[in-house]
């Protein structure tokens, strides 16, 4: 999924409609999707929390410019979902947008923007970054085994939905970010295995050493490594992050699947 900035979420969205309210049976199936989603957490042993879903409810469209909102209200934890994009991204990509979020609050524990801010002053926005990545493993992985996703319908959704986004500039860490994420997720659908391998690339040796340098985080240990990817691959790969609007899907289901094999080292059909 491509980076989603909680100080502004939406700066970079091209069109939106904030006057329609959202369908009731959207609604409900957000709701539905939620819960089923926070127990399969559980199940997975990711988390115990589950959150009462009582306590959700989707604002009405143009409340703000943001996603989630938590807040406590008569001694319990409440939480607000904007339905501001929906029309714009689609429901299927807006689901997983709210499910990244929600994975946020029940599992790392970082439901607002000033949590994000105090996350980046204490340890960095590399750290940041890792969260992000983590929310969108377990997101995709929800995805492959309970609505049976694979790396195809995984990138044909974002594509959809990245639509709605241009860049006009690259932030590198939001980039990083992005490759990571990318990494991960490809990687998990990949496996014949399960695994919970995240990936944290710094892009500053592509410029002069001609390789990404990673951070792979495994449940058991952490280690680095160097990946094979050129400069012509990081163009490559740049190009679709800046622009997705200017390639066909298969195009940008190829590049991302070009640098997945040539940057892991596998064989992709």
């Amino acid at each position: 999924m491509k980076d989603i900035d909680k100080g502004n979420p939406h700066d970079e969205l091209a069109n939106f409609d904030d006057q329609l309210e959202i369908p009731p049976n959207d609604r409900d199936r957000l709701l539905q999707e939620l819960e089923k989603f926070n127990k399969w957490l559980i199940n997975e042993k990711v988390t115990e929390s589950l959150f009462n879903i009582k306590d959700v409810t989707i604002e009405p469209p143009g409340s703000g410019d943001w996603i989630m909102k938590v807040y406590n209200s008569d001694g319990a934890q409440k939480v607000s979902f904007n339905p501001l994009n929906l029309n714009a991204w689609g429901y299927d990509f807006f689901e997983v947008v709210i499910l990244h979020e929600y994975f946020h609050l029940v599992v790392q524990k970082v439901p607002n923007k000033d949590d994000a801010v105090k996350i980046k002053d204490y340890f960095g926005s590399d750290f940041m970054s890792l969260i992000d990545i983590e929310a969108d493993f377990y997101v995709a992985l929800y995805l492959k085994e309970i609505k049976d996703y694979d790396i195809d319908t995984y990138w044909e959704l974002n594509f959809k939905g990245s639509t709605a986004f241009s860049d006009e500039w690259i932030r590198a860490k939001k980039f990083e970010r992005f490759l990571g994420s990318l990494l991960s997720v490809n990687k998990m659908f990949l496996s014949s295995t399960k695994i919970f391998d995240l990936y944290l690339p710094s892009i500053s040796p592509v410029y002069t050493e001609d390789h990404m340098k990673i951070l792979v985080l495994k449940r058991e240990h952490i280690y680095f490594e160097e990946i094979n990817a050129s400069y012509q691959d990081f163009i490559d790969i740049k190009k679709i992050y800046k622009q997705p609007s200017h390639h066909s899907l298969e195009g940008y289901k190829t590049t991302i699947k070009k640098f997945t094999a040539k940057a892991l080292n596998i064989t992709i059909e």
